[in-house]
């Protein structure tokens, strides 16, 4: 109805009819196109329902599904709980945590590349989700992984864990602290390290071992053999800002020329295959 300027109203016709066919799809969308396929994998004793275009992520499984049935009058492998992809050598726990991990990245359904935020992974996740997704190929969750990776790892655990992975930028920081480290290797440290790693910290420790000072009452020593200059005039202390009189020169325990031939040393050993040569 339409009010003119009589105020009175008159019928207004609109065409409501419907197209009696809708428009053609030309194409899909380059990102908003998922496969809500499921496929069923058991791990151990226990069935996952994953969708496939997670697993198309992993280049090992992605050739997996390229190869074709052996028989047409079987059902294929993974499209049911009773034909389930069966996945050898792998823990169930691990297989969850690398789900937990690949599903986290993805909000509301949509990959993660529609937000500049990602979401920090369980610390507990990332270890066994890492080595799953090494093991099959997950190259772009490999790559976000290992920031997060050298976060929860101790400097032993490092070194392990870099020869496992061939991470060898790992390699020279975690030896450089485990040489600097005051504390001494522990027996179990030890054995992870194995003979070479321990070798070498060893020789490193003794060769640019910082000196000791006497801590006792009874000890005296003079300027010259203590390594204490004194001066009688005041100035500012480089450590607390503050003014100080007298004044004095401490010993440095590590000076930059020394961690800098430690450094030398280490990417020496480091290029010589991590062995140590007399």
């Amino acid at each position: 109805m339409a009010k003119n300027n009589s105020n009175t109203y008159t019928k207004v016709d609109v065409d409501v009819t419907t197209p009696t066919e809708k428009p053609v799809a030309t194409k899909r969308h380059s990102k908003i196109n998922f496969d809500n396929t499921l496929v069923v994998i058991q791990v151990e004793d226990t069935l996952f329902n994953v969708h496939k275009y997670q697993l198309l992520k992993s280049e090992t499984f992605s050739d997996m599904f390229k190869i074709p049935s052996q028989s047409n009058d079987q059902p294929e492998e993974g499209s049911s709980p009773e034909h389930p992809i069966v996945m050898q050598g792998v823990s169930a726990t691990d297989f969850e945590a690398l789900l937990t991990v690949l599903y986290a990245r993805t909000s509301i359904g949509f990959p993660s590349y529609f937000s500049n935020s990602q979401p920090t992974p369980e610390a507990s996740l990332i270890i066994p989700a890492f080595r799953l997704a090494n093991m099959w190929n997950f190259s772009d969750l490999r790559a976000y992984l290992i920031p997060f990776t050298e976060t929860v790892l101790g400097d032993i655990d490092k070194i392990v864990f870099a020869r496992e992975f061939g991470i060898q930028d790992w390699l020279a920081l975690a030896h450089k602290n485990l040489c600097e480290r005051t504390e001494p290797i522990t027996l179990e440290e030890a054995r992870k390290l194995g003979i070479e790693s321990l070798v070498f910290i060893s020789r490193m420790r003794e060769l640019f071992r910082p000196p000791l000072l006497a801590d006792s009452p009874s000890v005296y020593y003079c300027e010259s053999c203590a390594g204490v200059k004194y001066s009688k005039s005041d100035c500012i202390c480089t450590a607390c800002n503050e003014s100080t009189y007298p004044r004095y020169c401490r010993i440095e325990t590590r000076s930059p020329s020394t961690s800098t031939a430690l450094v030398t040393k280490l990417d020496e050993w480091i290029s010589n295959g991590c062995v140590w040569k007399d």
